[in-house]
């Protein structure tokens, strides 16, 4: 399925990275157009570990697409009680 709509894709977007998700704190600009979960992938180097997506401050799909000037943070998520 393709999205049809208005948003501008061309451009990058920061994406920021730290533990447990990678062994190393990552800051690196990526291509806007991509699906977060594509890019992602490519990034964490840490399976298994539960996270969500915050994009400029906000919880995000990771099949949404990422857009010029986007910043992106994924932190783990908090399990038990």
């Amino acid at each position: 399925m393709t999205e049809t709509n208005n948003q501008k894709t061309s451009g990058s977007a920061h994406l920021i990275l730290d533990k447990p998700l990678v062994s190393r704190h990552i800051e690196v600009d990526i291509e806007a157009g991509q699906s977060f979960s594509d890019v992602l992938e490519k990034y964490i180097t840490k399976p298994g570990v539960a996270y969500v997506v915050l994009v400029n401050g906000v919880v995000v799909d990771q099949n949404q697409i990422i857009q010029p000037d986007d910043e992106i943070r994924c932190i783990p998520q908090i399990i038990g009680g």
